[in-house]
């Protein structure tokens, strides 16, 4: 049985995966959605601060996969993947997925995307929190990477409920067969579209930073670089950076 999305929308809030986060500790039913015209804490990967002009899209959706931890960490690439296709249907400019989850629109940032999970039952997740933030109509100027918005990168004026309703219906039938069959069904569809693949990247990790081509990814997201040395390096977390066109 697919999935059914109950969407409630808001006109501001701390943030949309505090609350989702809240709601799922208080026995909430997997399908939520909730929206928010502005976040007065978003947050970004990493604990980084995330921005929150009004007229772009915050949401988070609160889902219980019955995954483990390692398997429910790769969603993130699986919402990249949703987005990217819905960019791609209404832009003319390259859009791009990023390891590990961020999406690219000539070759900058649009997007940022924070899972979150809690409880542990019988090796699964007991929920999983998706939280997606999509630059409409503002970007921030100064970032840890370059970035953009959809009508800065020529697209449509689409109002937050909008957006979400075509990310929605790009999303469900990619979650449904990482339900069924797994990241590794879906690897090949994000490295379609990979940003820096084959190329010399930059990895900055927590405490140090690996330099090296970017040759793949595995069945579970972790980034293979290959070192100058012929060695390959495995890469689980981090943020990687892309030769610039």
């Amino acid at each position: 049985m697919s999935l059914i999305f109950r969407v409630e929308t808001v006109a501001e809030i701390d943030s949309t995966n505090d609350e989702l986060k809240r709601r799922a500790l208080a026995g909430a039913e997997e399908g939520l959605v909730l929206r928010a015209g502005l976040q007065t804490a978003g947050r970004g990967r990493r604990g980084r601060n995330w921005v929150s002009e009004p007229g772009n899209l915050y949401v988070s959706l609160l889902l219980r996969p019955e995954k483990s931890a390692a398997d429910a960490a790769t969603l993130g690439f699986v919402a990249a993947i949703a987005l990217g296709r819905l960019l791609r249907a209404i832009l003319k400019v390259p859009v791009l997925h990023k390891w590990p989850n961020d999406v690219l629109v000539d070759g900058r940032k649009i997007s940022g995307i924070l899972l979150e999970s809690g409880g542990i039952t019988g090796g699964k997740v007991d929920w999983l929190v998706l939280g997606m933030g999509v630059n409409l109509r503002h970007h921030p100027e100064a970032s840890l990477y370059p970035t953009t918005d959809l009508v800065a990168a020529g697209g449509p004026s689409l109002t937050a409920d909008q957006a979400l309703d075509l990310l929605l219906a790009e999303f469900q039938p990619f979650y449904e067969t990482w339900l069924s069959q797994g990241f590794a069904a879906l690897r090949a569809d994000w490295l379609a579209h990979c940003a820096g693949l084959g190329e010399t990247v930059l990895a900055r990790l927590e405490k140090e930073e690996v330099s090296g081509r970017f040759d793949d990814i595995e069945a579970d997201g972790t980034l293979i670089v290959a070192l100058s040395d012929g060695s390959r390096r495995r890469i689980a977390a981090g943020d990687i950076f892309v030769p610039q066109r």
